[in-house]
C-alpha cells in the first residue's frame, strides 16, 4: 500500500515506532509524508491527514470479534480511522487482543492511558495511582472513546496483527 507519490500520515503510536515504520516514512523520498512530529503546526497536519491517501495507526485494543476500541486525546486519530483517508492500516501487537469491549476499556484504563500519560509528560492522576479515574485535568488524554464495528466503505480499513507485543 506504500506506493510512490501517495500522501501518508500517522496517528500517535508507539507500535509504529517499534515496528520501524516511522523511520521508513521519514527516510522515504517516494511518498509525501505528512509528518506531525517534525513540523511547526501539528494541528495543520492533523487536518491534512484527514484527506491523505494512506493513514497508518494502531489501536488501543482489538476485540476477538474484530472491533477496534480506542480512546484519544485530540480526536485526530479516531477521526481519521472513522472518516477521511482513503485507506487506513491498523497495526497491532497480540498484546492488544482482548475478549470484548469491556476488557478493551479495562486495558485502556489500566495500561494504555497511564503509559501514554507518562510518555507525553502529562500530570494526570493515573500516573500516580496506575489507572484512569476519568479525571478532568487540562492535560487529559482520554477525551474521545470510539469503538469501530466496521467500515462503511468495504476494504478501507486493514488490520494487521503482529505476533509479538507492540506498544501499549
Amino acid at each position: 500500500m506504500l506506493k510512490e507519490k501517495i500522501s501518508v500520515s500517522v496517528g500517535g503510536s508507539m507500535t509504529l515506532a517499534e515496528c520501524g515504520i516511522m523511520e521508513l516514512l521519514e527516510s522515504s523520498t517516494q511518498i509525501r509524508y505528512l509528518d506531525r512530529y517534525h513540523c511547526e503546526d501539528p494541528d495543520l497536519i492533523f487536518h491534512q491527514a484527514l484527506s491523505c491517501d494512506l493513514y497508518l495507526t494502531s489501536s488501543n485494543a482489538v476485540t476477538m470479534d474484530g472491533k477496534l476500541v480506542n480512546v484519544d486525546g485530540n480526536g485526530n486519530r479516531v477521526a481519521a480511522m472513522i472518516y477521511g483517508p482513503k485507506k487506513v492500516v491498523v497495526i497491532a501487537g497480540v498484546n492488544k487482543l482482548v475478549r470484548d469491549e469491556q476488557q478493551a476499556l479495562q486495558r485502556i484504563q489500566t495500561l494504555a492511558a497511564p503509559a501514554n500519560c507518562v510518555r507525553l509528560n502529562k500530570e494526570n492522576p493515573c500516573i500516580r495511582i496506575g489507572y484512569c479515574v476519568d479525571c478532568q485535568q487540562p492535560g487529559r488524554i482520554c477525551s474521545a472513546a470510539v469503538t469501530l464495528h466496521r467500515s462503511h466503505v468495504p476494504g478501507r480499513i486493514h488490520v494487521i496483527l503482529v505476533n509479538e507485543a507492540l506498544g501499549y
